[in-house]
């Protein structure tokens, strides 16, 4: 007989299920499936009768109602582009200028960062984990 190598070793003391195809196979019980019925008006008043899935929530104008909110929004977006326009067209602006629009930029964008609306716990929903489009 040939030396036992580290495999026989390892696979000696399994209790390994070594049958093959050819040994009849014990037939398994199978419990008949129940028939197909359609869907009734019952399970469609039971389906509606849930909650939905998501909560509507309506549509915001695209754009804002409120003077400060969109004279906020062109100096966010002013600022930079008065910038960049000048560096392009190589106009040389002075310190000040520069200074001030940086600063206008920054106010605007902290004014548009306040007036974002709070979800805290004096909303009717919170908390709630699902998003807002």
């Amino acid at each position: 007989m040939t030396e036992r190598d580290d495999f026989d070793k390892i696979v000696e003391g399994l209790d390994l299920d070594l049958s093959f195809i050819d040994e009849p196979i014990e037939p398994v019980e199978e419990t008949p499936e129940p028939a197909w019925s359609p869907r009734t008006d019952d399970d469609v008043d039971a389906e509606d009768a849930e909650e939905p899935f998501y909560r509507k929530v309506e549509p915001t104008p695209l754009i804002p109602r409120r003077r400060g909110i969109m004279l906020a929004w062109a100096g966010v977006l002013g600022a930079p582009l008065a910038l960049v326009i000048a560096t392009l067209s190589g106009v040389f602006l002075d310190r000040p200028i520069v200074a001030a629009a940086s600063l206008t930029f920054v106010a605007c964008a902290i004014y548009l960062i306040l007036q974002l609306p709070e979800h805290g716990p004096s909303r009717k929903d919170w908390p709630d984990d699902g998003a807002v489009l």
